[in-house]
């Protein structure tokens, strides 16, 4: 018997919103009752998650395209790639865009690419462009302008009401923010940095990463950091574990699929943790800036109900509250971390400090990262929301002035550093602070990425000769290298035991973890001991 239920086809924010449901334990039939669809409709939303996902995070504005029925694409996918990559830059670093503008652009791209000789990029091609993309109209004509003080100030007062409308409890109001690193970099004017750089192949941004910070107001609680870098499995992170979460992205930088990731996998459930251990519910608001990076609101406030998201207006983000000292000091901190690396070692002669330079990996860099972020004091997280809050700010830099001090004291301790002037170390220590963690591309770069995409898997085993060598073992020798690495294990942690029982700085706490350490690797001695 047919049926006489009606066709119904459902806007991209429904399928959203089932897609969120599902996640959440909801059943196929009572969904499909609710949107009035066949289970076979729902069955296909469920399938094609991830690229309805993805399709929707390239919307622009708010509202958008969020009403289109489809995923109708374009006839030439390079072409619309490059321009939309164009005009999201453009518009994140405030530059006036117009339909004309575009056009424009669309021929050059179309004519660099290689496209069809007769595409002319009609008035058609233009709203079908913005269509797809939901563009709206206020974005084509918008003058470019720097920080906007009278709108900070007025963000600021919307928001402050905002918390206190809705009774946001500043334990669950957050900010994050991507920071770029040269996690490797040296003093620019020091000798070794002459001579590394001097090096046949030598890339600048070899070892430059993405660090997701994110933090709550009240300075209580910080998020677990998110490390983007380019190799998608390093060796340095086979069969350990890291300290953090790690992604990985041709070029380490941050974009609208890793962001829902990190949002989804690390927020969400780090912030429900950390209100199981206090005893307290509520909402949670998370601020972000408004950047290319990012997905659309709709899209990550669909994910949970009891989680909201806000963007600063692209104007204002001088009130971001990562940026009032937050990620200079934890980029301080991480350089910090890095410079005492170096002293531990008591290198003096130039030839062996490189070595073990070049030997540092990823691995390393993910610990001193997890150092520097929980030497951030609750102070410095508190204090950055006064510029948003409307708050009374303290102007007294001393634990900066501190710190800075210790710096240059440690770099003096380096040998083959001692060489390096005030200015240089400050230089060194500023370097990375236009790095706005998302890559800003020239019109040849865009072109270049979108003739590479999807061709990126060599990319997944791309590593220096030195973590090639250190990770090759010889396989007649495995078994005994497994045995002896928990005795050696063991026999390290017992020695640490009894040396740290015996000194000043030892606490209860701490000699109870190395106490349970030093158990675990006597239980694995005595399970992988060879019979004799």
């Amino acid at each position: 018997m047919p049926s006489n239920r009606k066709r119904v086809v459902l806007s991209m924010k429904k399928k959203i919103d089932i897609i969120a449901k599902l996640e959440k334990g909801e059943t196929r039939r009572a969904l499909a009752i609710k949107y009035g669809v066949g289970l076979s409709t729902i069955s296909d939303i469920k399938k094609n998650a991830d690229s309805i996902t993805r399709y929707v995070n390239n919307f622009d504005s708010k509202k958008g395209s969020l009403s289109r029925k489809t995923m109708k694409k374009p006839k030439i996918e390079l072409l619309e790639d490059a321009v939309f990559t164009w005009f999201m830059q453009n518009k994140a670093s405030k530059k006036p865009i117009s339909g004309p503008l575009l056009c424009e652009k669309a021929l050059y791209f179309n004519k660099k690419l290689r496209g069809d000789s007769s595409f002319v990029a009609s008035t058609g091609w233009l709203r079908n462009f913005k269509s797809r993309h939901g563009i709206r109209q206020r974005e084509m004509y918008r003058k470019n302008s720097s920080a906007n003080i009278p709108a900070a100030e007025l963000f600021s007062d919307n928001i402050k009401k905002y918390i206190e409308k809705y009774k946001f409890d500043m334990d669950f109001v957050y900010s994050a923010d991507e920071i770029g690193l040269n996690w490797k970099a040296l003093p620019l004017n020091s000798s070794v940095y002459q001579r590394e750089t001097a090096l046949p192949g030598y890339k600048v941004n070899k070892d430059r990463i993405t660090v997701m910070v994110c933090a709550n107001a009240a300075g209580t609680h910080k998020i677990p950091l998110l490390l983007i870098g380019k190799t998608k499995n390093p060796r340095c992170f086979q069969n350990v574990k890291i300290p953090l979460m790690y992604k990985s992205q041709p070029n380490s930088w941050m974009n609208a699929d890793l962001f829902v990731e990190w949002f989804k996998h690390t927020f969400i459930p780090e912030v429900k943790k950390f209100q199981q251990n206090i005893g307290k519910e509520g909402k949670v608001l998370l601020l972000l800036d408004n950047t290319p990076s990012h997905p659309s609101l709709e899209t990550l406030n669909t994910i949970n109900d009891e989680f909201e998201v806000k963007f600063f207006p692209s104007n204002v983000t001088s009130v971001q509250p990562m940026d009032q000292n937050v990620i200079e000091t934890f980029k301080r901190l991480y350089r910090k971390e890095f410079i005492c690396r170096l002293i531990l070692d008591d290198i003096n002669d130039e030839e062996i400090f490189l070595s073990v330079y070049r030997k540092m990996n990823l691995k390393d860099c993910c610990y001193m990262l997890v150092e520097a972020w929980d030497c951030v004091q609750k102070y410095t997280l508190e204090s950055s929301w006064d510029k948003l809050l409307n708050r009374t700010e303290d102007t007294q830099n001393e634990e900066f002035n501190i710190e800075i001090a210790e710096i240059h004291e440690c770099i003096g301790q380096v040998y083959v550093l001692r060489d390096c002037e005030e200015e240089d170390i400050n230089e060194w220590l500023l370097m990375d602070t236009i790095d706005p963690g998302y890559h800003v591309l020239s019109d040849n770069e865009i072109v270049r990425s979108v003739n590479k995409e999807g061709d990126t898997e060599e990319d997944d085993t791309e590593e220096d000769d030195t973590e090639e060598e250190e990770y090759e073992t010889d396989d007649d020798s495995t078994d005994c290298e497994y045995e002896s690495s928990h005795f050696e294990a063991l026999s390290g942690l017992d020695f640490a035991f009894k040396w740290f029982e015996r000194q000043r700085e030892s606490n209860p706490t701490e000699l109870l973890q190395l106490r349970k350490l030093r158990d675990l690797a006597a239980l694995k001695h005595s399970l992988y001991k060879e019979p004799k």
